[in-house]
């Protein structure tokens, strides 16, 4: 029985750490974390209802040159490969305050339509070394997530983005979770502003 009760105890708390926790929601935007049983980075999920067409959404959101012009600390973007209307491969550098060293990442993007009008982008770590790392920046690996563009009525469109990454180097996991809220609220600020104008 003992044994029993400290299972339950363990899955409780697992699932507990598991629950997305709000942590803002301002301007018609949502950013939730979680904690993950397997990373001491947290997770994030970010949603807002943004007033735009889904293909809007979707051209912006897969417009690998133009990434850079509202993903939050993202100087350089571009689409290093075309695979077919649906598959692309990005890379993006991410600029990080001195001392830290920026970042850069090289994304394998799978568009799946779903149904109802959904439209799902995978979002992996591309394995096929199209992009040779570069000496002022730390090269993303482990990362995984996706977008969600989700028709609603009277032309609005609800869209979510889930995203866990850890970006290598000796950054410390409390410092990459403060700031795990505002980069997606603001990269989602610029976006909501594109897709409304």
């Amino acid at each position: 029985m003992k044994q029993l009760l400290v299972l339950l105890l363990f899955v409780t708390c697992s699932v507990s750490a598991q629950e997305w926790q709000l942590k803002k929601n301002s301007r018609g935007i949502k950013v939730y974390t979680r904690q993950l049983d397997s990373s001491k980075i947290n997770e994030y999920k970010a949603v807002a209802t943004v007033k735009t067409t889904p293909e809007k959404a979707l051209k912006t959101i897969t417009d690998g040159d133009n990434l850079w012009r509202w993903n939050h600390k993202t100087s350089q973007s571009k689409t290093v490969k075309k695979i077919s209307a649906s598959e692309f491969v990005f890379w993006m550098k991410n600029e990080l305050p001195w001392p830290v060293k920026n970042r850069d990442n090289v994304s394998h993007i799978t568009v799946n339509f779903l149904a109802q009008g959904d439209v799902r982008i995978d979002i992996l770590p591309d394995k096929t070394n199209l992009v040779k790392e570069r000496e002022d920046c730390i090269r993303v690996t482990n990362f995984k997530g996706y977008w969600l563009i989700s028709p609603k009525t009277d032309g609005f469109v609800e869209i979510t983005q889930q995203l866990y990454g850890d970006p290598n180097g000796q950054l410390p996991a409390w410092l990459l979770n403060s700031v795990l809220t505002s980069v997606p609220y603001h990269s989602f600020l610029n976006l909501k502003e594109i897709l409304e104008n």
